[in-house]
């Protein structure tokens, strides 16, 4: 048999070890740490699309429930109840190499339902049940004071950061993608009702990914400055790292399931309240293709670091 030529026998061997499903991107969930005090601060979602994707629309609803106590020194926080959050983000390519995003975070806040299931969940399965047991079912109160005083107890409805972001591609192709971002955050929500800081925020970050035949693996890293902030009286000015890591596994043609790793350093200045310091999220779930482009994904977020986080994070996406 005569030989194949050096080039076709290399793209039949890539052709090989990429998936088919790696025409899209598929690397991160459309989700991010929903910490109630921090949320008014700029924080980019995943910039998961390829670079050469048609335009791609996101509807991401989240249910975060957390129950928290601390107080050391002179700062003292309570954090209880229950934040839904649905994620609007719009992306489309332009020029040689480029995407650009805007999306727009819309918060609804209340007691909830979810405190006698996850109650339930502790106790079934011999969990900590943390400060759980101490506090009323069902109530919302977000409360601090240290630097400033922030107090939110009555159930509303509001939008928070818009942001706009542009992306360049050094590198996209079936295997590998590396491209760098940079956005920034209006001031757009209430300082009131924790939506927003009251000022322009920025962030930088890059964005990795590597997609074999049945794993994939992505990494994003950067930094964000907000350049004022009215919800901490100023210790919040400052420059926070962040990074996100995800692994996937895909299941057949439309099925993958993925763990991820959500982390930044302390947005708040010399604080010792763990839910103000530096953070670490862990989330896990599946995605599922509709057809076309569309899919589907859902699962759920813990603190992986104890109460640097909020307690449980329930989402569900849909992008296409």
């Amino acid at each position: 048999m005569r030989a194949l030529p050096t080039a076709t026998a290399a793209a039949l061997f890539a052709a090989g070890f990429v998936s088919p499903r790696a025409a899209l991107a598929d690397d991160f969930f459309y989700s991010r740490d929903q910490n109630p005090l921090l949320r008014g601060f700029y924080l980019p979602l995943p910039s998961d699309s390829r670079r050469d994707d048609a335009a791609t629309a996101v509807a991401a609803l989240s249910v975060t429930n957390t129950v928290n106590a601390e107080t050391r020194g002179a700062e003292s926080l309570v954090v209880d109840g229950e934040s839904t959050t649905l994620d609007l983000a719009y992306d489309r390519a332009f020029g040689n190499g480029w995407r650009w995003r805007v999306s727009l975070p819309v918060y609804h806040d209340d007691g909830g339902i979810l405190d006698h299931a996850i109650d339930s969940w502790h106790q079934f399965f011999g969990l900590d049940p943390g400060n759980r047991p101490y506090f009323p079912k069902d109530r919302l109160l977000y409360a601090y004071s240290g630097a400033s005083r922030l107090d939110l107890a009555g159930a509303r409805t509001n939008v928070g950061k818009l942001a706009g972001e542009a992306g360049w591609y050094a590198l996209d192709d079936a295997a590998h993608t590396l491209s760098f971002w940079g956005g920034l955050g209006a001031p757009t929500g209430p300082v009131a009702a924790l939506a927003g800081d009251g000022a322009w925020d920025a962030a930088g970050w890059a964005h990795s990914a590597w997609r074999g035949l049945r794993w994939q693996a992505a990494l994003e890293a950067g930094v964000t400055q907000p350049f004022g902030d009215r919800l901490f009286g100023g210790a919040a000015h400052r420059t926070t790292a962040f990074a996100r890591a995800s692994v996937s596994r895909t299941l057949g043609e439309s099925w993958s399931l993925r763990a991820q790793l959500d982390g930044n350093t302390a947005r708040v200045q010399d604080t010792e309240l763990r839910l103000l310091g530096p953070t670490l999220q862990f989330s896990f779930g599946a995605t599922h293709r509709l057809g076309g482009r569309w899919r589907i994904e859902f699962g759920m977020a813990e603190d992986a670091a104890v109460n640097t986080a909020p307690d449980v994070t329930f989402f569900v996406g849909i992008r296409g």
